[in-house]
């Protein structure tokens, strides 16, 4: 059989040959295939729009807008002073159960420590103990009757300088420099006599008759003060009224005789407590000391160990009493005189509601007091509320080398469906701008200190979808000034205008073809299982 082909061959030599190359030819364009490169551009557009930056956080609803109302003595009720609906202060008396026994407890702990003197006599020790106590319960009624008659003479003094007030403008426009002055010094005097006022009033009303003695000892002296403050305005006022009146000859008006009667009703006022209170504060003095004059003889750690049974013992009797631990309205009551305390008697609610966030060391930095929140709850589908920061951590909580720091966000509305504990997840608005030039964040590049953005020198007449376009000219670079920047776009602040195109995605790869037409090409790529290269991103 060779040896036939073989003669058929050298027969035909001429057209072997051309069979052959045929055949060589044939088997090169199947099998022979030939990668090309090819380069795509993803291209987009600089618009204008609105960015914000946001922080986010999860937490949960604090339960400070409904408490339970728990005694913490058990007994029977002797005493309940509310009812369902009413408005009831911080530190008012709700109910109060059976404190004979705490009560005998007490006034045994007092008569121990009384005998621990060196001359023991019971009775002194007792009413020198009730002397101090008394003095420390007057001296927080004439702080409470203070703050009533001293919110009049302030609010005086602000008539006075009023516009129609006697040493308002009206009155003053035309007097001379010398009178101005002495106006004006008491207007000073006036601020200063309101701003002490607000602070003694903002202590008082943090504390109540039951609060710590020295508290209500400070708070005393805290008020005297300000009465002090108080008498020297009006003292410069009337120096001033003085002044206008000789200046303007006007001191039979009915005007001028009212405004003298007021001031000299605050003088008397205001002098009068500033009396007081500094003999409320000596009473206290004194009576501490005699107090501590009985019992000096005794042993000093005896005496210290007597006072702190006494103290013990008094905040076991005051554990009788249940006072409401925050203003606010009674929702539920189920204390009634005669029965058992239990563990509840009753809820106390305020429309305050509060979501506490913990945010990392990095985000808390750009948090500020007032920004908005949006809230969403894991539990109430499709609800959001807005919020704003209304306080921050000043210290940080370190667990596993990891600092957190609390916030706390107040509601905007109130929803009776949000209820305390429920898990909240926040987005807080650390900064926003309307109508700049943005791009996607993909667009952008780095090099060094600077950023950019590829682009082409003549804008491609056609932009290709996530598939891009091809360019037989290179893209170039342009510099460009950013700004404000989220998770998908970044603000442009110089380098690129509205409408410019720039390249958002760069696509790099390779594509088998082969020499012969597209028939042959298509049967080879099904042969290879498809395109030998694959499409790479950038």
């Amino acid at each position: 059989m060779l040896q036939k082909i073989k003669q058929i061959i050298i027969g035909h030599k001429i057209i072997s040959i051309i069979i052959l190359i045929l055949i060589a030819v044939g088997f090169y364009f199947l099998f022979k295939t030939k990668t090309s490169a090819e380069t795509r551009y993803v291209m987009g557009v600089v618009q204008k729009g609105d960015i914000s930056s946001t922080v986010t956080g999860s937490g949960q609803i604090e339960s400070l807008d409904t408490v339970t109302l728990s005694p913490k003595a058990s007994g029977d009720i002797t005493y309940v002073g509310v009812k369902v609906g009413d408005y009831v202060s911080s530190g008012k008396l709700i109910a109060s159960i059976d404190a004979r026994d705490a009560l005998i407890s007490l006034e045994n702990a007092k008569i121990a420590l009384a005998k621990l003197t060196k001359n023991p006599d019971t009775l002194t020790l007792a009413q020198r103990q009730n002397s101090l106590d008394k003095s420390y319960t007057d001296g927080w009624n004439l702080v409470a009757s203070s703050v009533l008659d001293a919110n009049p003479i302030v609010d005086g003094l602000n008539d006075l300088f009023g516009n129609n007030g006697y040493l308002g403008s009206s009155n003053t426009m035309n007097t001379g420099n010398s009178v101005k002055d002495k106006v004006s010094l008491a207007g000073k005097s006036y601020y200063d006599a309101k701003k002490s006022l607000d602070e003694t009033v903002a202590v008082y009303k943090g504390l109540s008759q039951t609060s710590d003695k020295k508290d209500i000892e400070n708070l005393i002296s805290k008020m005297n003060n300000t009465y002090k403050v108080i008498a020297n305005s009006v003292k410069v006022t009337q120096t001033a009224f003085d002044a206008i009146n000789a200046d303007l000859d006007s001191k039979g008006t009915t005007k001028a005789i009212s405004t003298q009667s007021s001031l000299t009703s605050w003088t008397n006022t205001a002098n009068n407590y500033v009396v007081n209170l500094s003999s409320s504060l000596s009473s206290i003095t004194e009576n501490n000391q005699s107090l501590n004059d009985l019992i000096a003889g005794s042993d000093e750690l005896d005496i210290k160990s007597a006072q702190l049974s006494v103290q013990s013992k008094q905040n076991a009797y005051d554990d009788y009493f249940v006072r409401a631990p925050f203003s606010g309205v009674i929702a539920s009551l189920t204390a009634q005189v005669g029965e058992a305390s239990g563990s509840s008697i009753g809820t106390l609610i305020t429309k305050q509601k509060i979501a506490t966030i913990s945010l990392n060391e990095v985000d808390i930095a750009s948090i500020k007091v007032g920004q908005k929140v949006a809230l969403s709850f894991d539990a109430i589908e499709g609800l959001t509320v807005d919020g704003k920061v209304a306080e921050i951590d000043s210290v940080g909580t370190v667990s596993s080398g990891v600092v957190s720091y609390n916030i706390k966000i107040s509601f905007d509305t109130q929803d009776d469906r949000i209820k305390p504990g429920m898990s909240v997840s926040a987005s807080i608005t650390t900064n926003s701008k309307q109508g700049v030039l943005v791009v996607p964040n993909s667009a952008i590049k780095t090099k060094g200190n600077y950023s950019y953005v590829e682009a082409f020198e003549n804008p491609l007449k056609v932009i290709g979808g996530n598939q891009g376009v091809t360019s037989t000219i290179l893209p170039i670079q342009k510099k460009i000034t950013t700004g404000l920047a989220n998770n998908t776009v970044t603000e442009i602040v110089s380098g690129l205008n509205e409408n410019d195109q720039v390249i958002t995605k760069t696509i790099t790869g390779t594509v088998s073809t082969t020499a012969t037409t597209t028939t042959n090409r298509t049967s080879t790529r099904s042969l290879l299982g498809g395109a030998a290269g694959g499409v790479i991103g950038h």
